[in-house]
Formats: structure tokens, sequence, C-alpha cells
């Protein structure tokens, strides 16, 4: 019956698309848009970013379905995980300091940042098939 339900919310829900996201470096939008949009590319001049700068993700989900959680992955070019930000819900507000991103800067890379939504529930989890979001790339200049 958990199944089913699962299922039947997954099938009749929209697709990620409508979600959208914000992101502040040191309270200041850096991008504003809706996910999955292949050309959403954020640009930091890295001589003004500090490792103790903070970056805020708002994530914002039309689909705020209770006891489902959002995972957000910052990955390198190489798809090498530089951090994962857990949420216990599957909109809202994280943080974190530039000094995760520190690796990728000083190599120059870009930072893909992805997104994931699964149940609480353990049981219903391991029967989902999860897909990996892109919420947006961030380059140096």
């Amino acid at each position: 019956m958990t199944f089913l339900l699962a299922f039947l919310v997954l099938a009749f829900s929209k697709v990620e698309a409508n979600d959208s996201c914000s992101i502040l470096l040191n309270k200041r939008v850096i991008f504003k848009g809706e996910v999955e949009q292949e050309d959403a590319v954020v640009v930091i001049n890295k001589s003004q970013l500090k490792k103790t700068d903070n970056i805020i993700l708002l994530y914002k989900s039309e689909d705020d379905v209770r006891g489902w959680c959002r995972t957000f992955y910052l990955d390198d070019a190489n798809d090498k995980n530089l951090k994962t930000i857990q949420l216990n819900k599957q909109s809202g507000t994280v943080s974190f300091n530039a000094f995760a991103l520190s690796k990728a800067i000083q190599k120059k890379e870009p930072v893909f940042i992805y997104t994931i939504t699964l149940p609480k529930d353990k049981k219903m989890a391991a029967r989902i098939r999860v897909r990996r979001i892109f919420v947006c790339k961030i380059e140096w200049n």
C-alpha cells in the first residue's frame, strides 16, 4: 500500500521544473531562477571571494510534500563531491562557507549544484528511483 501511495504521489506530482532557487553571497543575490535550466550559470570574481564568506541557497519546491527531505550536492567538474547539505523538508534555506569551494577555486574548475529529494521513510526511499536535478553552475573569473 505504501509503495502504491508513493508511486501515485510521484506519478501525479509536477516535475521539478517549476521549482526555483536563489543563491546569495553575503546577503547579495547572485542567482535567481528555475531549476533544470541548462544556461543557469553564476560567475563569481574569485579575487573578491573570501573563505569566510557565507553562501545561502533558498529553494522553493512547488510540490512541498510532507515527509520528504531535500539534499544538495556541490560537485566539481569531475563529479567529485565537495559538499553535501541536508534539508529536512522540500523547501527551505541552507547555508555554507565559501571555504567548501576552495579546491575548485584553486583549480579554476566550475562547481555544479544538484539536488535530490527522498522520503524520510527509509523503506519507501529504498523503492524510489532518484533523479538528480541540476540547479546551477558556478564559474570563476
